[in-house]
């Protein structure tokens, strides 16, 4: 799955907005999607990250941890504060910043997103799109990780997220499985 992390000057011609439907409160994202879900990019499904476009703050490994995020004021690591979550360079040479996650199961359809940028308070990724892509077979690890790659398909398209919260919204998968 690759979950891409876009500046409002990429995206202001492809900004979507979200129907009232499919936009999930965030105390309501557990009961919405924990009793019938489960989360495809857990590290306790054994998903794994291919690449990513930067990681110079805090290692992308950190979104797929099940756990919830966590705050440790005042613990700072050679990069700067700790944070639980993805953070990258502010000023990136790409228009945006990127990650590519092997699924934790074999495939699975999305059902919904969930974003969170607890603690991330003005470092925070400004909107998400995600796409994924179905790919199996010997070498579809190095294929999915192409510059170029065609096989992604949007799974959510571009939505704005705000400063320290969690952002969930529905997605209609029409039966696609994504394994990346």
């Amino acid at each position: 799955m690759e979950v891409q992390a876009l500046s409002p000057e990429v995206i202001q011609d492809t900004q979507s907005a979200p129907t009232p439907s499919d936009c999930v409160p965030s105390d309501l994202i557990d009961k919405t999607f924990k009793s019938t879900c489960i989360d495809l990019i857990s590290s306790s499904l054994s998903s794994s990250i291919l690449a990513f476009s930067d990681e110079f703050f805090a290692p992308a490994s950190n979104l797929t941890n099940p756990s919830p995020p966590i705050r440790r004021p005042g613990v700072f690591v050679p990069t700067g504060a700790w944070y639980d979550g993805w953070e990258t360079r502010r000023h990136n040479p790409s228009p945006y910043d990127w990650v590519i996650i092997k699924l934790g199961v074999a495939s699975g359809k999305v059902k919904g997103v969930e974003i969170d940028t607890a603690f991330f308070d003005g470092n925070h990724a400004e909107g998400v799109e995600v796409h994924g892509c179905f790919e199996v077979g010997d070498g579809a690890d190095e294929k999915v990780k192409e510059k170029g790659y065609e096989g992604w398909r949007e799974v959510l398209g571009y939505r704005g997220c705000g400063p320290s919260q969690r952002h969930g919204w529905k997605v209609e998968s029409e039966g696609r499985e994504v394994t990346h």
